[in-house]
């Protein structure tokens, strides 16, 4: 998405709570800029957000100010190859995502932090949880690599979404009940994906972790005791479903959002903004 054009307001919002608005923030970092949203009060432990393949910071904009909530400071990044954060994504893997955005913290001198990740960006934020002191809890939404069946033809489809036809199949896959949600969507994906170094970018983060993705679950890949996980998820997704209950493990809860689609945090963003304030307390 463009971190200009905004998503209409869906029915479940929630994102005034607080009343505070984030800003743009941007930074130089060794590889090219890095940007993010950010709301300017707040104490705490930060909270991070890290968005999908082919979104940005903007797709968290139903939820930055409700997890907010007038008590702690949240920064939504733009991952490197989105947004208007740097189209250098280097080794392209998840790990090396997660160097990046372990580098941006360091930079802005923030310490432990709290995680909230969709899909390719929860599986960041897993590898992030599994670095010593980094992380005290994180919010999985539609965590990639778990042990899911993905639909690659999907993704193949976004990588390649460079006209607004293409665009709109991609944005209406996302949702349980499209609605009024794809038209800006798709609009706001084929202006980024126009730029061919913006598709290639994206492509790049695809093609390196397609195998890692793919893979079945085991042990090593859920966080240390040390680190508290939730699972949030569409009931309804199609892109990357629901992975079977019994993989996961019992101290680790699973909320399965009915009537919600890949993005839950946008077609059912009040529920997801309860869960995320709840446990993020």
């Amino acid at each position: 998405m463009s971190p200009d054009t905004p998503l209409p307001t869906p029915g479940e919002t929630g994102r005034s709570r607080g009343g505070m608005r984030p800003r743009r923030h941007k930074v130089m970092l060794d590889d090219g800029p890095a940007s993010w949203l950010e709301t300017e009060q707040g104490g705490g432990v930060p909270l991070v957000l890290l968005h999908g393949l082919g979104g940005d910071a903007l797709t968290w904009q139903f939820n930055v100010t409700a997890f907010a909530g007038g008590e702690r400071k949240v920064l939504a990044l733009d991952l490197p190859g989105h947004g208007t954060s740097t189209l250098d994504v280097g080794g392209a893997r998840v790990c090396d995502l997660a160097d990046w955005v372990e580098n941006l913290l360091d930079q802005r001198g923030l310490g432990r932090v709290d995680l909230v990740g969709h899909s390719l960006g929860a599986r960041v934020a897993l590898d992030l949880a599994h670095r010593p002191g980094r992380v005290r809890r994180a919010s999985l939404l539609a965590c990639a690599g778990l042990g899911s069946d993905l639909d690659y033809g999907f993704l193949d489809r976004l990588a390649g979404a460079a006209d607004i036809t293409q665009a709109r199949a991609v944005a209406a896959a996302l949702f349980a009940q499209p609605d009024q949600l794809v038209e800006p969507l798709a609009r706001a994906l084929a202006l980024r994906m126009a730029d061919a170094a913006a598709r290639q970018a994206v492509a790049a983060i695809l093609a390196a972790n397609r195998a890692d993705l793919g893979e079945k679950l085991v042990a090593r890949d859920w966080a240390p005791p040390g680190v508290a996980l939730q699972l949030i998820w569409g009931a309804e997704d199609r892109i990357v479903p629901p992975p079977a209950a019994e993989l996961i493990p019992t101290r680790i809860p699973l909320h399965l959002l009915q009537g919600a689609g890949h993005m839950p945090h946008v077609e059912a963003a009040s529920r997801v903004n309860e869960l995320v304030r709840s446990f993020h307390a």
